[in-house]
């Protein structure tokens, strides 16, 4: 969500990109491009370990006990936001992360040896994508301790 709205407000060309940095770019290309189909590779193996770990946290530590909390009258509404934004936290990690990876994907498509400005942008945009993802997942962490904090309070009171 956060990612579609960054595209529509980023500029076409992110500005001039001087000459030393587009002959390297275009003398380095087919290692850049080694590089970064390794990256692609190595970022899809953690999406899905993450995807995965979150997906865990929800359905079998948050959900489960914020039912028992409220099969014990116990609930409160700090659980139950806790719950909705850690929800959000995973929608946003994944939609963030494919409009990363579509970003990626271009990046790597951009003929880096005879269109480095345009290859420059695009690393650009993908960088700042990226930062996004990174974002999403320290956001998502917060959100898990929070949520043992929480616990550790209510074992606290019992």
């Amino acid at each position: 969500m956060l990612v579609s709205m960054l595209m529509a407000l980023a500029p076409v060309s992110v500005g001039a990109v001087s000459d030393a940095k587009k002959e390297s770019i275009s003398k380095n290309c087919s290692t850049i491009i080694e590089n970064l189909k390794e990256l692609q590779h190595e970022d899809s193996k953690t999406r899905v370990y993450l995807g995965k770990y979150y997906e865990v946290i929800q359905l079998r530590f948050i959900t489960p006990f914020n039912v028992r909390l409220s099969e014990n009258t116990l609930s409160n509404d700090s659980f139950v936001n806790n719950q909705n934004d850690f929800n959000k936290g995973r929608e946003n990690f994944m939609i963030d992360f494919i409009e990363y990876q579509k970003m990626l994907e271009r990046l790597i498509a951009t003929d880096c040896k005879n269109r480095p400005a345009e290859f420059y942008d695009n690393l650009v945009k993908t960088r700042e994508l990226r930062k996004i993802v990174e974002s999403d997942t320290k956001s998502i962490y917060k959100l898990a301790n929070d949520h043992l904090d929480l616990v550790k309070t209510i074992g606290e009171k019992l």
